[in-house]
């Protein structure tokens, strides 16, 4: 389960051979990259591993895995990209040392991982900042871009990909508020808090594993499959993003694609959602908060199907001028 599968016969000459080493966790997001970058009149060739939680194997497997992925790719006149660094920095070195591609990219999801994580230290971003060619590393957002540029490190801000979902909006009766994906450190429980003092004429439903109680909010504590991920976001008048520091939001993205209006601060969201999209905080003023909420619920289905379609359309002509450049 842990070996590389090859979605398109590498018989064909490719554009891009897009690597994810973590088929479980980042299943729908590589799907989402793939058919931007196929859009994009791109040839692409992915290549999936499995994380040990899903395949069963030992670390130093996957890891063994993840070299013979890149190394399977060397001589080939393809760009690489690697979905998820799996050594933090350590892999600006690995790719292009492995597959002999001096334009091959990491996305970077997290510069600052909220929990211990291989390659992130003083002395690995040391090293990938003196021998890792410019143009390397890729990210979502702004906020990412800055923490990066703090340790000295540039990387480029390409949009999250979106595609449009063939899943339709279903939303009936009184205004549902959800918060999705499981619980981390940096989520901000004083804003949940306080934001349903602000807001009694909606439901707000919080669900996700690891949660603790929030008052005011319905808690649903438990792991849901990508099927039921959909439905919940389907049927939520709008998803809020309620992270202290996030540097992307999969489930804002996955919201987008099914034009559900999604709810968060601008600094974050922006590079993903485009200056002009209305529900963007732009102060951490609850009331500000709280006001685009009450818009997001009111929103009119055309306008937010006109906005997925901008938003998709920057997407892919973001990542277009990356894969042929």
């Amino acid at each position: 389960m842990g070996a590389p599968r090859r979605p398109v016969s590498a018989d064909t000459v490719h554009d891009v051979v897009l690597i994810n080493p973590l088929g479980g966790a980042l299943h729908h997001y590589t799907r989402q990259l793939l058919q931007t970058l196929q859009s994009s009149e791109l040839q692409v060739r992915a290549l999936t591993l499995y994380e040990p939680s899903i395949s069963g194997g030992s670390r130093v497997k996957w890891l063994r895995d993840y070299v013979a992925a890149l190394l399977s790719v060397r001589g080939s006149s393809a760009r690489v990209l690697v979905t998820w660094p799996v050594l933090g920095h350590i892999d600006r070195l690995l790719v292009p040392l492995l597959t002999g591609d001096r334009r091959g990219a990491v996305i970077m999801h997290d510069p600052r991982p909220l929990v211990r994580a291989v390659g992130y230290g003083p002395i690995a971003t040391w090293l990938a900042k003196r021998v890792a060619d410019s143009g390397t590393l890729l990210v979502h957002s702004v906020l990412a871009q800055k923490e990066l540029l703090a340790q000295g490190v540039r990387a480029d801000v390409v949009p999250h990909p979106i595609i449009a979902s063939a899943i339709p909006r279903r939303v009936s009766g009184t205004p549902i508020i959800r918060v999705l994906g499981q619980w981390k450190p940096d989520r901000d429980l004083n804003l949940l808090t306080a934001l349903a003092e602000l807001l009694p004429e909606v439901t707000l439903e919080i669900v996700g594993r690891g949660w603790p109680s929030v008052r005011g909010w319905n808690v649903r504590d438990e792991f849901v499959s990508e099927d039921e991920l959909d439905s919940l976001i389907a049927t939520s008048s709008a998803v809020l993003i309620p992270y202290r520091r996030y540097y992307q939001s999969g489930i804002a993205a996955r919201s987008l694609e099914m034009a559900v209006p999604v709810v968060g601060r601008r600094l974050e969201l922006e590079p993903m959602t485009g200056a002009s999209y209305p529900y963007l905080v732009e102060t951490p003023d609850l009331s500000d908060w709280a006001d685009r909420v009450k818009a997001a619920v009111t929103s009119e289905q055309r306008t937010l199907e006109r906005v997925r379609r901008e938003v998709a359309g920057r997407a892919l002509e973001s990542w277009q001028t990356w894969g042929r450049s």
